[in-house]
This record gives C-alpha cells, sequence and structure tokens, in this order.
C-alpha cells in the first residue's frame, strides 16, 4: 500500500514537471520577433550601364621610324605641346642605315646647276629644253632630299600634345613600333562597347557622366556626349562600338586614362519596387517575407527585375501596399510570430548595372 503510494506521488510529480516543460516551450514559440517593414511602391527608375575606357586625343597620330637607327636628339619633351611638322625624334644621319648624306650631295649639285642654268637661260644662253632638263633634274632631287631627310627628322603630322615618347637617346629606334604620340586634348574621344539590349537604347547625342581614377583630377565628373553608334555588332564580341566625346578645354583630362561611363539607357516609370534587404535568395529564387492577417510572417516567392544598391524591381507575385520585411528577416521562418517595430515610408532609386 505504501509502495503503491509512493508511485502516485511520482506520477503526479512527473506529469507537473512535463506540463511546466510543454507550457515553457509553447511560451517561447509564441514569442514575437521584433522587425521592421516597408511597403511595396511604384518609383521611376533610371537604368544605368557602367562602361569602361582609354581616353584618346581627338586627333591621335603616332611616330614609326622607316630606318633602324640610333637616336641622336628629342627637341621636345613628353608633355610638350608641339606644331604639325615639328621634328620629335632625330636619328643618325651618318649611320649605316642613313642615305642622308649622299642625297643632300646629289641635291646641293642639283640645286647649284639650277640655279646657274636659270642665269644662263635669263641670257638667252642656253635652250629651254635645258633649262627644263635642268629644273626638273632639281625638283627630282629636293623630293628625294626631303624624303630621305624625314626619315631621320621624325616628325609630327599634327599639332597637339606629345603624350609619350618611347624612345631615350642612345637607343636604336626599332621599326614597326610606334616611337611617339602626339594628340589633340581639347576634347577627347572614348571607345566603349555595349551589348545589343543596351545599343538599341543609345542615341547620338546622349550623356555620359566621366569619371576619372587619377589623383591629379580636381574634379571626378566630366560631362561626354554620344557621337556615333556601330550599326551591326562585332561577329566575335557581340558587343557595338560606341564612341564618345568628352570637352576638355582646359586639358585637365589626359589621353591613355582610365575611364568609366555612366550612361542611361532606360526610363522605367512607376514600377513595382520593394528594398533590397528585403529579397532573399533560397535555392537560386527570389523570396521576401510578407505579414498576414495573424502577425505571422509568410515565405512569398517573387521574380525580380532591374536592381539598385537600394532596391529591386518586382516583375509579379506582390502587390502595391503590401509589407514585405526587411530588418530583422534573417531571425524569422515562414510562420514565425512577429511585432512590426519600424514601419519605412517609400523611396524612389536610380537602377546601376555594370558592363564592359
Amino acid at each position: 500500500m505504501k509502495s503503491m503510494r509512493i508511485l502516485f506521488i511520482f506520477l503526479v510529480a512527473l506529469l507537473m514537471v512535463s506540463c511546466g516543460k510543454k507550457k515553457q516551450e509553447v511560451a517561447v514559440a509564441e514569442k514575437s520577433v521584433p522587425i521592421s517593414v516597408a511597403p511595396v511602391t511604384r518609383s521611376s527608375i533610371s537604368i544605368n550601364r557602367v562602361y569602361t575606357g582609354t581616353l584618346e586625343g581627338w586627333k591621335q597620330a603616332q611616330i614609326y621610324a622607316s630606318i633602324p637607327e640610333a637616336v641622336v636628339a628629342l627637341p621636345v619633351s613628353e608633355g610638350s605641346s608641339i606644331k604639325a611638322g615639328q621634328a620629335v625624334i632625330v636619328l643618325d644621319q651618318g649611320g649605316r642605315a642613313s642615305q642622308v648624306r649622299q642625297v643632300k650631295a646629289i641635291y646641293d649639285e642639283a640645286k647649284d646647276n639650277f640655279e646657274k642654268m636659270s642665269r644662263l637661260f635669263e641670257q638667252g644662253a642656253i635652250s629651254e629644253q635645258a633649262f627644263n632638263s635642268a629644273r626638273t633634274n632639281f625638283q627630282i632631287s629636293s623630293a628625294n632630299y626631303e624624303a630621305t631627310r624625314q626619315q631621320v627628322e621624325l616628325t609630327s603630322p599634327i599639332s597637339g600634345i606629345l603624350t609619350d615618347l618611347a624612345v631615350n637617346v642612345g637607343q636604336y629606334a626599332p621599326m614597326g613600333q610606334p616611337l611617339a604620340t602626339i594628340a589633340q586634348v581639347d576634347k577627347l574621344r572614348m571607345t566603349i562597347y555595349a551589348d545589343g539590349s543596351s545599343a538599341t537604347n543609345l542615341k547620338t547625342g546622349q550623356l555620359a557622366a566621366i569619371s576619372i581614377a587619377a589623383a591629379a583630377v580636381d574634379r571626378n565628373n566630366f560631362e561626354g556626349r554620344v557621337i556615333e553608334i556601330a550599326r551591326s555588332a562585332d561577329p566575335e564580341t557581340n558587343l557595338f562600338r560606341v564612341e564618345l566625346q568628352i570637352e576638355n578645354p582646359q586639358g585637365t583630362l589626359k589621353p591613355g586614362s582610365f575611364a568609366r561611363a555612366t550612361i542611361v539607357v532606360q526610363e522605367l516609370q512607376a514600377v513595382l519596387t520593394v528594398p533590397r534587404e528585403a529579397v532573399f535568395f533560397l535555392e537560386g529564387i527570389p523570396k521576401v517575407y510578407t505579414i498576414n492577417d495573424s502577425n505571422r510572417a509568410q515565405e512569398r516567392s517573387i521574380e525580380i527585375g532591374e536592381k539598385t544598391l537600394e532596391q529591386y524591381q518586382v516583375i509579379s507575385g506582390l502587390e502595391e501596399g503590401e509589407k514585405v520585411v526587411t530588418l530583422g528577416r534573417s531571425q524569422i521562418e515562414n510562420g514565425s510570430l512577429i511585432k512590426i517595430v519600424e514601419e519605412a515610408g517609400s523611396t524612389g532609386a536610380n537602377v546601376t548595372s555594370r558592363e564592359g
């Protein structure tokens, strides 16, 4: 009888402990999670594309050597302004590959003979045929001398800035390699490459924001303009070549600088958007948490479009005015009891994606 009483007391105690644990578990499970929400809103979105490229002079020329001779003088230094026809690199006239001295001797002889024959012709001492022959011989020797001289006096074909000088005095000028680059820098050119969907939305005259990663540049944003769009894509890359013009009247920008061009390729009006922090991905599927009538989190699959640093465009899966969980999202799961402690207002944004 005593043993039966002890067993009864033990069972009652065990039942009380079990009930206490269940009550505690229920209390823990039903504890609400504080979260912040934001509404699904409609926004106007500018879709930008960011392209990269290298700045070039509006007109740019490179100087090459036609004979392999030693460099004996560099009349101008890199960064200097030069005029068309000005010598940039001087090669050795007496070198093995140069024929300047021989051709110069022939030219001097033809010049002296022509001057002599001119005087005699004026005096009527020689025939017109003899005079014309001396003149033709002088013209030919003059052209030969000029062509030979230009082989050792490498001049600029345009006026501009000497942006690159690739040789030093004493070096042999290699053939087939650019020795110097001259560029007009009052305005610059930038070549970018756009995919088909972006290229169809680009138009000549369209503005581009140019940024330069250079400490020497006082301001980081310059204005460019689309001046040319290729009519067909490159068969190897399937990209369209796009030329930009950048005004540079103060010469702040330098040819050869790496640059980024940001161009608005499309304007989306009144599209559904949600804050970026509201979206998460499960097995590659974008999802959000909405709030049901019982204040519980409800997992929802959505289809997204463009994105910004702040927002996603919503193609389907949500309606305007619905609320989605933002802060606290990582602390809940489907069906969690939640408590809204903060509700954000609507904001606009610019969509940016990168390519090129």
